[in-house]
């Protein structure tokens, strides 16, 4: 026998070692939790379509649009998200050889600014590669539409005085048929509403006190004017007239809507039966 020691047998694999010291066992609750700290959720500003994944839908649309052509992403996504550019190119419709109606849309905006272009007269645009007469006309009228639907609308006129009725009128003077017309009044006698009330003979079995007063109940006016011509050219209150005058004068007493004044238009002018006493 040999006096060498047998070699010690392999170590037994550590078992221990594999298993986890007690205080490095995590605890349920961290077991459960992520391993980063997320974001906290946040509900999107415009839901997806119920048929498409919300993850990703934004990406996605954005660079649909990047693509589209401005009328196509007009009809896609609506005019509001849109550039200047993009509006004006619609506007446009087409382009010219070598440039897109977007490729001319972006050269005048850069060159004159979005809100300078609303000022350019005829000549002005004219002056720019793809703009023509009738296109330099569609902008000018484009831009002339704009301001008026944003303009303050004008102050109604005041009726203070005859004069001031007579001038709402005046196309009654050369009228062929007897007109019977009412500038209805709000308290501080501003025009509320300019009314044919009838044509054709002015006595009272044609025009009743109701047909007057009816759009005066409407339009809550306080008080009105009663205007009728002469196609004869005189000017003098005839018998029917004055007596017309006073049953419309106290059918208003009655509603509290108040008769201020009759005139009588003619091509020679005007008659007020305030004026004359005869009411």
């Amino acid at each position: 026998m040999s006096d060498t020691p047998d070699p010690e047998p392999a170590a037994a694999p550590a078992v221990r070692a594999a298993i986890p010291a007690p205080d490095a066992i995590a605890a349920p609750d961290a077991i459960l939790a992520p391993a980063a700290i997320l974001e906290p959720a946040a509900y999107p500003l415009e839901p997806p379509p119920a048929e498409e994944p919300a993850t990703g839908e934004r990406p996605a649309r954005a660079a649909q649009a990047a693509v589209l052509r401005p009328r196509e992403k007009m009809t896609r996504f609506g005019a509001r998200g849109m550039s200047h550019a993009e509006l004006l190119a619609v506007v446009l419709g087409s382009g010219i050889r070598g440039r897109t109606a977007l490729r001319v849309a972006e050269a005048l905006v850069a060159r004159y600014g979005a809100q300078g272009l609303s000022s350019l007269t005829q000549e002005e645009w004219v002056a720019n590669p793809g703009i023509g007469r009738a296109r330099a006309c569609q902008m000018l009228a484009l831009f002339e539409l704009g301001r008026r639907l944003m303009a303050p609308p004008a102050e109604e006129p005041r009726v203070g005085t005859p004069a001031e009725a007579y001038a709402l009128v005046r196309d009654l003077k050369g009228a062929r048929k007897e007109h019977l017309v009412a500038l209805y009044l709000d308290a501080q006698n501003r025009l509320l509403l300019k009314e044919t009330v009838s044509i054709g003979s002015l006595n009272t079995t044609r025009t009743h006190p109701r047909e007057v007063l009816q759009p005066a109940v409407v339009h809550a006016a306080l008080a009105f004017v009663l205007v009728h011509n002469h196609p004869s050219g005189s000017l003098d209150p005839s018998r029917d007239d004055v007596e017309f005058t006073r049953t419309m004068q106290r059918a208003g007493e009655l509603m509290g809507i108040s008769l201020y004044d009759h005139l009588i238009v003619s091509r020679r002018g005007y008659v007020s039966l305030k004026e004359r006493g005869l009411m």
